[in-house]
């Protein structure tokens, strides 16, 4: 969890207001939108590994109810990291939690949320012009994640079919191709 929202961060460096229109290989989302589901998803992740109601009402795969981007996405962006690698701490992963999707273990909710932090800098990047490689050992931990956890059924509608990777196609390139986007 700590590498993609450090891997994110990065990305989310290159982000301006000048982007915010751009689509985003989130069919339904321009840049500003992208930013606020991953400001939303950190929100939710920490209320829920802290086993706190949400302060941010957003479904999973969804956006949130109120701009969380403000005039400063990144500084946003910095101290919902800080919140949910709190929450993460201690036992938090080792033990389950309800969600809006019922009870989950800590470490699934941990992984879809490091899953859903890793993957949306990548979308951010890509969306505006950015170098978009993950680190190789994170691209491969969240893919063998995502292996272990997403089926056909439980993909739709949030996550698109998986698209075919060439043989020498990049940990991260695998990784969003398994996810539904084109490297």
């Amino acid at each position: 969890m700590q590498r993609a929202c450090a891997s994110t961060d990065g990305m989310l460096e290159g982000v301006s207001s000048q982007h915010y229109d751009l689509a985003t290989p989130c069919e339904d989302w321009n840049t500003r939108a992208l930013l606020n589901h991953v400001l939303g998803t950190l929100a939710l992740g920490a209320s829920l590994l802290s086993d706190i109601e949400p302060t941010v009402r957003m479904a999973p795969g969804s956006l949130p109810d109120a701009d969380l981007a403000g005039e400063d996405p990144l500084k946003a962006y910095r101290v919902g990291v800080e919140g949910l690698l709190a929450a993460a701490g201690g036992d938090t992963l080792s033990r389950p939690h309800s969600t809006p999707l019922g009870d989950m273990p800590g470490s699934v909710l941990g992984g879809f949320t490091t899953l859903d932090i890793a993957v949306h800098g990548w979308d951010l990047a890509k969306a505006t012009g950015q170098p978009a490689e993950l680190d190789d050992d994170l691209a491969d931990e969240v893919l063998a994640f995502a292996r272990q956890t997403l089926t056909d059924t439980t993909r739709a509608p949030r996550i698109g079919p998986e698209v075919a990777a060439g043989p020498r196609a990049s940990a991260t390139d695998r990784l969003v191709a398994f996810l539904g986007r084109r490297p």
